[in-house]
């Protein structure tokens, strides 16, 4: 596989907050970070990466939370890749654990930041298990701008969370927007099993479907405003501002994942990396996806329906799936043409039924 975009997973935080069901380690270790990195260099010489990489993301985990000479290595490594002109490098950050060092050192490598604010609520924060507070994030902020000179950050928020008002979320929009972001992620809290907010609030969502959905149109019809258009289900962002590497993953490009639970696609097959940590610098090997070539069609086909755009027939030729596409038509959850065939703005709110018609 030669991929055309790569995903490090960096598998440490400052501690796990209740509702994350990301594999991550509760604490940043030195030694486990250089063991991690060393991995990821030598797995990194295993792979074909003669095309030159159009993004990179760094997710997590929180990168930024890797100690500064990880960090360091980390960024020359990436320097090192062979990379498009125009490549996205892409890296998530949680407030508070970006310093002025850091920053520094992030420089010149990262050209767009995602920061995990969720809420400026403290209360609400808490109630998720957060340890991070909103003055926090006006200093992180601040770093990425003016030390880091990143002009492409975006900022989380989550919805849907325990008692959670429209007053709030709409208090959220307003002071995320303050700060004139270009990317804004607005999504819905998912209890996953199994994550101690489920023992704490148990597998139902905190608030009624009448309210997420209110909550959900909000957000849309206020951020269009505010200049950043809804671009698929929770995604917003100011025209040319949207995250490239999510965008060509749900197109159906082919990525390379590194790091444990990263996923790979090579246009075939999907690979899941073992995790732990410890099986994973262990040399465990990952699992392999094997569907029919049609199934791996349909599940490529409704990823790219989760966007406003969704697909054009010179990029994707649907005719296959005619007859569930002219009944998700019926349905009012898509539009179909000869050229383009993309969900409608309820087959966004309710783009699983569109995914469970399709596969």
């Amino acid at each position: 596989m030669t991929p055309e975009n790569l995903y490090i997973h960096v598998p440490f935080c400052n501690g796990k907050c209740d509702y994350c069901a990301f594999y991550s380690e509760p604490q940043v270790r030195e030694d486990l970070a250089d063991q991690w990195l060393e991995k990821i260099t030598a797995d990194l010489l295993k792979n074909d990466l003669s095309r030159p990489l159009r993004t990179v993301y760094l997710g997590g985990g929180t990168p930024t939370a890797l100690p500064p000479k990880t960090l360091k290595r980390l960024m020359k490594l990436i320097q090192s890749l062979s990379l498009a002109p125009d490549a996205e490098i892409s890296s998530e950050c949680n407030p508070g654990s970006l310093t002025a060092e850091k920053a520094e050192i992030i420089s010149g490598t990262i050209n767009r930041v995602s920061m995990g604010v969720q809420s400026f609520q403290p209360e609400l924060l808490r109630k998720i298990g957060r340890r991070t507070n909103p003055e926090q994030v006006a200093q992180t902020f601040d770093l990425l701008r003016n030390i880091s000179g990143i002009k492409r950050i975006g900022m989380d928020l989550i919805c849907a969370l325990p008692d959670q008002t429209m007053k709030q979320w709409e208090s959220d929009l307003v002071r995320a927007v303050s700060f004139h972001p270009e990317h804004i992620s607005a999504y819905m809290l998912i209890p996953e099993p199994g994550t101690p907010y489920t023992e704490k609030y148990g597998e139902v969502p905190p608030l009624s479907e009448e309210l997420q959905a209110e909550m959900w149109e909000f957000a849309g019809e206020f951020l269009e405003m505010h200049g950043m258009p809804r671009y698929e289900i929770s995604n917003h962002a100011v025209p040319g501002g949207e995250c490239r590497h999510n965008q060509n993953v749900w197109h159906g490009e082919t990525y390379l994942g590194l790091g444990p639970s990263a996923c790979s696609f090579d246009g075939t097959d999907r690979f899941t990396n073992a995790a732990p940590l410890s099986e994973w610098l262990n040399g465990a090997p990952p699992e392999i996806d094997s569907v029919s070539p049609e199934i791996r069609k349909r599940e490529v086909f409704m990823m790219g329906l989760r966007t406003v755009r969704g697909w054009k027939s010179s990029e994707f030729d649907w005719k296959i799936f005619l007859p569930e596409l002219q009944q998700l038509e019926t349905d009012g959850l898509i539009m179909l043409s000869n050229e383009v065939v993309k969900p409608t703005k309820q087959g966004l709110l309710c783009w699983n039924t569109i995914a469970e018609t399709l596969i």
